[in-house]
Formats: structure tokens, C-alpha cells, sequence
């Protein structure tokens, strides 16, 4: 056997993809509209102890910009999970497959 590693390549591949699979999973957590969310209860539950049922309404373009900009970050989270699953199986096989 051979003290190299048989493609060493797909290594490096593997590893790029772990960084930019980490860089857009952080991304996308970063984007999430959790805290949004949480902040419109907390305003609404305010708003139904204080009789207030008008509140603050937020523009329909901004919400549907808000919903776009949630919707890629919840599919950048998904590329993101599967581009470190492919990373580690390139770096795995490209140090332990032989080719032949």
C-alpha cells in the first residue's frame, strides 16, 4: 500500500464543501425569521391585553419581501446540510478508496 493518499483531489474537494456548506448553513440561521416571529407574538399577546386591536400592520411588500428572504434561507440551510454530508463522503473516500 502506498503511505499517500490515493486522491488526494477529492480531499480537498471535501473539504471546500464542509467550509461552504458551514458558511451557508450559518447563513441561513442567521436569516431565519424566528425572531420575527417571536417578536409579532410578543407584540400581539401586548396588543390583546391592551385592547388594541389595530396595532402595527406591516406593508404586504414587505412581508412578501420578508417571506422570499425566509424561503431561501430555509432552502440555503437544506444545500447547506447536504453540501457537508457530500463533504465529508468525498474527504472519506478520497482517503480510504484505492480506485482499483
Amino acid at each position: 500500500m502506498d503511505p499517500g493518499f490515493a486522491h488526494p483531489l477529492w480531499i480537498v474537494a471535501g473539504v471546500l464543501l464542509i467550509f461552504a456548506g458551514f458558511w451557508l448553513f450559518r447563513w441561513s440561521r442567521r436569516n431565519s425569521a424566528s425572531a420575527e416571529i417571536a417578536a409579532a407574538t410578543t407584540e400581539a399577546a401586548v396588543n390583546k391585553l391592551l385592547k388594541n386591536p389595530a396595532g402595527s400592520a406591516k406593508p404586504a411588500k414587505k412581508r412578501a419581501a420578508a417571506n422570499f428572504r425566509n424561503a431561501m434561507a430555509q432552502l440555503a440551510g437544506i444545500v447547506g446540510l447536504l453540501m457537508i454530508i457530500a463533504g465529508l463522503v468525498y474527504a472519506v473516500f478520497g482517503i480510504f478508496y484505492s480506485g482499483e
